[in-house]
């Protein structure tokens, strides 16, 4: 049932013919729960939130606030006891000067996808995108690509460069390009 409203929602909002609502439905869904494995993720404390970014282009306002929306409604505000702030944010407008655990990147252009790696940095944060064909061309870490069953990809060259651990359960289930 909830997949049909997303669907209605995305159909109404115009953008359903550029985004897959299947697609990324499962991404908001399975992205920030492993991003949450990360074992080198830091909390000062037990209830700091989890900070999660959208970045967008220009015309995919509507989508990233959706996103948001999406996100929200999904985990109820609260991601393993913490809770749940996100910020969408233009590409333009990525600078590096905040911390995030999570910048999920919605369709972008290579310059535009090496903005949100250079923003995650080689900090500890995860870096995910939507078109899960562009991963590697610039230093994404995470994506999810459907086939018969959703098919999560992680770049290994990040993960060596950015120093990210995951558990070998998570590994072992994903595909390492």
């Amino acid at each position: 049932m909830k997949r049909i409203i997303i669907f209605f929602v995305l159909s109404v909002t115009g953008w359903c013919t550029s985004y897959d609502p299947f697609l990324l439905d499962t991404q908001l869904t399975l992205l920030p729960k492993i991003a949450m494995l990360n074992k080198n993720i830091a909390f000062p404390h037990s209830k700091s939130p989890i900070k999660i970014l959208i970045a967008y282009e220009s015309n995919d306002e509507d989508t990233a606030l959706i996103c948001s929306k999406i996100l929200m409604n999904k985990f109820n505000g609260v991601l393993n006891g913490h809770p749940i702030i996100i910020t969408t944010l233009l590409f333009d407008k990525l600078d590096g000067s905040t911390s995030y655990h999570l910048i999920y990147a919605l369709k972008a252009s290579l310059s535009q996808l090496k903005k949100v790696h250079n923003t995650g940095g080689s900090s500890s944060t995860i870096t995910a995108l939507y078109d899960a064909d562009k991963l590697t061309d610039a230093g994404i870490l995470l994506s999810i690509r459907m086939e018969r069953v959703p098919v999560i990809l992680i770049n290994s060259k990040t993960l060596r460069e950015n120093r990210i651990s995951f558990p070998d359960s998570l590994l072992e289930i994903t595909r390492i390009i």
